[in-house]
């Protein structure tokens, strides 16, 4: 096996090993989030409106309403925002916050919880046993 290709696994697995790390590590940090949080309902209040991206488009970032268990209003604005408004005023959604900090909260959806884990984590596992899998079968070859 020639220096180049050694260098060329060496650097996929370690990436592929640093995204896995990094997906397992927010993995982590969801869980602790969801471990504390109390979960209540929280009403759609509209949308900040935010341009940008490569396209040079307007996003929308839905904001919602809740009280907490000791009866504080708070109003939060989702981190995933989209070119089209999903929510209709008033709508209720499921949520989770952290009671020392009720302005950290998140809906409770797949999208917003795992969808960053998962694809850091997948894409990983790709690349760590992808990059396994070839000099696997480029040593058998030999």
């Amino acid at each position: 096996m020639n220096k180049l290709s050694v260098v060329i696994f060496a650097s996929v697995l370690l990436v592929g090993l640093l995204l896995l790390a990094l997906g397992l590590f927010d993995v982590g940090g969801t869980v602790a989030f969801l471990a504390r949080a109390e979960q209540t309902e929280a009403r759609f209040a509209g949308a900040v409106v935010r341009s940008g991206g490569n396209h040079g488009g307007t996003f929308l970032y839905p904001t919602f309403q809740f009280q907490t268990a000791n009866g504080r209003s708070i109003t939060f604005t989702s981190s995933s925002g989209s070119t089209s408004q999903p929510y209709a005023d008033g709508e209720r959604v499921r949520i989770a916050y952290d009671p020392g900090r009720p302005e950290d909260a998140r809906l409770l959806s797949f999208l917003t919880l795992w969808m960053v884990p998962v694809l850091l984590c997948g894409a990983g596992l790709l690349l760590a046993g992808g990059a396994i899998l070839v000099r696997a079968a480029l040593a058998r070859q030999r």
